[in-house]
């Protein structure tokens, strides 16, 4: 890349991911239709140059990975952007969870990430990362469907406890909070949720994308001003 190529990194956990419909071996979701990917040709179209997108995303993903070796992406990339896309695994109920954790300390608990480790794992993160010369966008939970709502109960007081706690962690990052859970209600519900009602669509994933977009820009803008 040469040193004008805009570098971008997310994490996040399955939402940026391609995806089986649920109970089927039907693709409901193709990488194309992800988030991170249409978000890369997106970047490409505006800025009309060649664009380094990583997607760390993974299934299970929490924020315990932000301190368990995905600094390392930070160190050997140097990403301009780092997107943030995760919260949702670390508050999930255990009761029903038919995924194993990525890694051994979560066995057993409810929830994988409390709060406080969640809240601690970002920070040192987002640290990390603007010392790394990296801006941080946060991409806060996004809602589910109301099945979900009422087979677990205090689900979506749950998801705004960990929301309250990111925003409130946004002033403090070279960054800022996208706020996904409020902006995807615009779309009708059919458009949100997939077929197991927590993952995007394919026009959900496309709004993602165009706001982080915007997000980019808008931060791009600022230092060609500054």
């Amino acid at each position: 890349l040469g040193a004008g190529n805009m570098k971008v990194l997310v994490i996040g956990d399955s939402y940026g991911l391609p995806r089986y419909a649920k109970d089927s071996f039907n693709v409901e979701l193709d990488y194309a239709g992800t988030y991170p990917e249409q978000l890369r040709r997106m970047l490409i179209a505006h800025f009309a140059e060649d664009i380094c997108l990583v997607n760390r995303c993974r299934h299970a993903n929490t924020s315990l990975s932000l301190i368990k070796g995905e600094a390392n992406e930070i160190e050997f990339l140097r990403p301009d952007y780092t997107i943030l896309q995760l919260g949702l695994v670390d508050l999930w109920p255990a009761e029903g969870r038919r995924i194993w954790p990525l890694y051994s300390e979560q066995y057993g608990r409810d929830p994988w990430v409390t709060p406080d480790e969640y809240k601690n794992n970002l920070q040192l993160f987002i640290k990390f990362a603007n010392s790394r010369g990296s801006k941080v966008i946060l991409v806060n939970s996004p809602p589910v469907s109301k099945p979900h709502l009422l087979k677990h109960t205090g689900l979506e007081k749950k998801i705004a406890q960990y929301n309250n706690l990111l925003a409130r962690l946004a002033p403090g990052a070279k960054g800022s909070l996208l706020d996904w859970h409020e902006s995807v209600k615009c779309l009708a519900e059919r458009n949100i949720f997939g077929s197991d009602g927590i993952h995007p669509t394919r026009e959900a994933s496309k709004l993602l994308a165009r706001l982080l977009l915007q997000q980019i820009i808008s931060f791009e803008e600022e230092a060609g001003n500054g």
